[in-house]
């Protein structure tokens, strides 16, 4: 089974990209739902992140304030190096478990895996992928959607953006991009079938 990666900054239309090609019938893991399932309350990584940063990136409830957190690490590249280090290993852990359970379960054999991974590039980025394919979109249209749809700061916006790769990176990485500018969902929608029919040729 096929193994795509699939990554883009904030904004770019990643995660909407990941849907189309779940509606197409690939298996999609997704490394930002599953960092989220790894800090509940309970767990290793929650613990040693709480151990780390402090109460101050807690809810009233106990549960992690992602915004906080969020604040504190784009803006300092060590206090993200620190997170990564806590965060990275319980993530691959899990996404490798989901790509076993699928490849193993065959009810996708006819279609692929896409591993949504926003840190596909990373250094330390330990899952195997066959091909990968970058969204990308020009900063100030990614800054106008993040700002739309979470009611954020531009501030944080633009250092969260400064944190990730380039699209000039991305280009230099990806073996395909899927150019993400306009609103259009279905330019979106005929952008990813294309890619998802060349690739499922290959399989």
């Amino acid at each position: 089974m096929l193994r795509l990666g699939l990554t883009g900054g904030i904004g770019s239309g990643k995660s909407a990209a990941a849907g189309i090609f779940k509606a197409l019938g690939a298996y999609i893991i997704d490394a930002d739902k599953i960092s989220r399932e790894i800090l509940v309350p309970g767990t290793e990584a929650y613990r040693e992140t709480v151990a780390q940063f402090g109460d101050k990136i807690l809810n009233p409830d106990r549960a992690v304030d992602r915004k906080t957190l969020a604040a504190i690490v784009f803006g300092s590249e060590a206090e993200l190096e620190t997170l990564n280090n806590i965060t990275h290993k319980h993530i691959f852990a899990v996404m490798e478990r989901e790509a076993r359970d699928a490849e193993i379960g065959g009810k996708y054999k006819n279609s692929m895996i896409v591993i949504d991974a926003p840190l596909l590039f990373a250094p330390d980025f330990k899952m195997r992928y066959d091909k990968s394919a970058a969204v990308t979109a020009d900063d100030e249209i990614r800054i106008e959607r993040v700002l739309k749809r979470d009611g954020t700061s531009r501030a944080e916006v633009e250092n969260r953006i400064k944190s990730q790769f380039t699209n000039a990176e991305l280009a230099a990485r990806a073996d395909y991009i899927i150019e993400n500018n306009t609103n259009d969902i279905k330019d979106l929608e005929n952008k990813v079938k294309a890619l998802y029919e060349r690739l499922i040729k290959k399989i």
